[in-house]
């Protein structure tokens, strides 16, 4: 065989660009005695790749067998449970886009009436507070003059 032509062949099995042909190839020269000096670093590896596909197994591999866990599987449910849960009560009611307006302007007026009538409800209870708070504050007066 060429020269050259081993070179790039080796070039490019060693980039792990070649074929099983171009491999065969290689393999064929590095085990013959024609090696050129400046690659017979090569033809050990390729004589040891050589040496290992005439060798074979025979043996008998035997696997240990497994057991298989099953104590990850409660463990796993109630995680599911759990985010399954948190999914369907954490959904929110109404779309992103409703805003707690409403359509009919009569029912949005009458609304805001109601909400302004509970309002002041709660300001006339706080201002019915500060009146017992002015009786004190008249009768602190008079005890201290």
């Amino acid at each position: 065989m060429e020269l050259n032509k081993i070179e790039k062949l080796l070039e490019l099995y060693f980039e792990g660009a070649t074929s099983l042909e171009q491999e065969a190839q290689l393999q064929d020269y590095f085990t013959s005695d024609e090696v050129a000096g400046h690659l017979a670093e090569y033809a050990p590896l390729f004589g040891a790749f050589a040496q290992a596909k005439e060798q074979g197994f025979n043996r008998n591999i035997e696997l240990p067998e497994t057991k298989r866990s099953w104590r990850w599987v409660p463990v796993a449910a109630s995680i599911l449970l759990c985010v399954g849960l948190f999914l369907t009560f954490n959904q929110k009611q109404g779309s992103e886009h409703d805003l707690g307006t409403y359509k009919d302007p009569e029912v949005a007026a009458l609304k805001t009436k109601q909400a302004l009538f509970m309002m002041g409800n709660f300001v006339n209870k706080g201002t019915g507070q500060l009146e017992k708070l002015e009786t004190f504050e008249e009768t602190a007066n008079q005890i201290k003059k």
